[in-house]
């Protein structure tokens, strides 16, 4: 996003307009342009990586770019086993993505936690959902919708995370989400979202910017819900006060989520619930 207010005031106008999914395909055009030589490079060197389809890449990222498609993915992988690693000394057998696109991250999940480890994608673009399917081995994936369930039993996820899913729900659908997630979660489990928060603001117009102080919460709709152009921005303290709630905050880390700016929250379900 760009934070000068002037294109901030003319995506607002084109978002009324109805006119951003045309401007979407614009950009998406124009970004499988620029990354058009060095993505010719990657595949000829990288002749077995597996890769989607460049529009499901740009839906979930972008970015139809396979250096950061394959980099960030590994090293994500890598630091969220790290971080888990402090908190589950006991070791994590069954992991979820919620929301995993075309599989970015949780095709390194199982490098990074181990053979020992069972490893499970979710996401509601039935398209990325059949691709991981054909192509991604060690991974288990499952279609979900826009609003809970999943097709899980209560108490079944030592550790859940989520990667810029938040940010493109609304503060029902969010509540849902966050409900659910809370029921597959094991006592003791460990939950790593990331959000749009407060280093967001810059992005906002001095209306948003006024809503997010009162209220701690900016949807941007008038968009697919889901998608990245309908997009979300919570304060800390909306989070910990009333969608994170119910869990333990073990970290906050403002934009410390690698390789989305956003901020990244650890969470623990409580052993007695």
């Amino acid at each position: 996003m760009n934070p000068n207010k002037k294109i901030q005031r003319v995506q607002h106008i084109l978002r009324n307009a109805g006119l951003l999914r045309f401007v979407e395909k614009i950009r998406y055009i124009l970004s499988i342009l620029r990354h058009a030589i060095e993505n010719r490079k990657f595949k000829l060197n990288n002749p077995d990586y597996k890769l989607p389809p460049q529009a499901l890449a740009y839906d979930a990222y972008s970015a139809p770019d396979w250096n950061f498609y394959k980099i960030s993915g590994e090293k994500t992988a890598v630091a969220l086993f790290e971080i888990v690693s402090r908190y589950l000394q006991s070791g994590v057998i069954d992991i979820l993505e919620w929301g995993c696109g075309p599989a970015r991250v949780v095709r390194h999940i199982h490098h990074s936690f181990g053979s020992q480890t069972k490893v499970w994608g979710s996401d509601y673009n039935p398209e990325s959902i059949k691709w991981c399917k054909g192509n991604v081995e060690n991974v288990n994936f499952v279609l979900n919708a826009l609003a809970p369930p999943l097709p899980f039993d209560a108490n079944s996820f030592d550790f859940i995370y989520s990667i810029s899913v938040f940010t493109h729900l609304s503060e029902s659908v969010s509540k849902q989400w966050i409900d659910e997630l809370y029921r597959i979660t094991r006592p003791k489990g460990i939950i790593i979202i990331s959000t749009n928060g407060d280093s967001r603001t810059v992005f906002l117009l001095p209306d948003e910017l006024s809503v997010y102080k009162a209220t701690g919460i900016v949807i941007r709709d008038k968009f697919e819900e889901g998608k990245k152009m309908f997009w979300a921005c919570h304060s800390p303290k909306y989070l910990r006060e009333k969608l994170f709630k119910d869990f333990e905050v073990l970290d906050y880390l403002p934009e410390g989520f690698p390789y989305t700016g956003q901020d990244m929250w650890v969470l623990r379900k409580p052993e007695f619930v």
